[in-house]
């Protein structure tokens, strides 16, 4: 059942692995599974079976190396980012991104330097 990489929204557990596999390149389910049990302990099959699904869903690639699997990306930290800013966008601002900025700036404390400096970097964008 793969699915576009542009509509794909990760679970708070799939994106929990998808981090540590950005971060190491390629992992196995031992990897993984170690990396998450630092915070939490996490059993080897919880993550053995959502990583069968985000390789399912086209997340996540396998090779064969040995006696285990090593799992690579397909579905980038950008891509994984955007896709749920903008699933975020249209289910609670109507599809309007300055709804959610406003949001942003109604509810967090944010310095007036910090906001200079966003738009300073909105406006390079959109001249480059």
């Amino acid at each position: 059942m793969k699915k576009d990489l542009d509509t794909i929204i990760l679970t708070r557990q799939e994106l929990q692995i998808m981090k540590v596999v950005w971060d190491l390149g390629t992992a196995t389910v031992k990897d993984v599974c170690s990396a998450m049990s630092e915070r939490k302990r996490t059993a080897y099959t919880t993550v053995l079976t959502l990583m069968g699904i985000l390789e399912e869903k086209g997340v996540l690639a396998h090779r064969r190396c040995g006696r285990a699997y090593n799992y690579t990306p397909l579905l980038s930290r950008n891509q994984a980012t955007a896709n749920q800013i903008r699933d975020v966008v249209s289910r609670f601002f109507d599809g309007k991104p300055e709804k959610l900025i406003e949001t942003v700036l109604e509810s967090e404390n944010i310095p007036a330097e910090q906001i200079a400096g966003m738009l300073k970097l909105n406006a390079e964008h959109h001249v480059a």
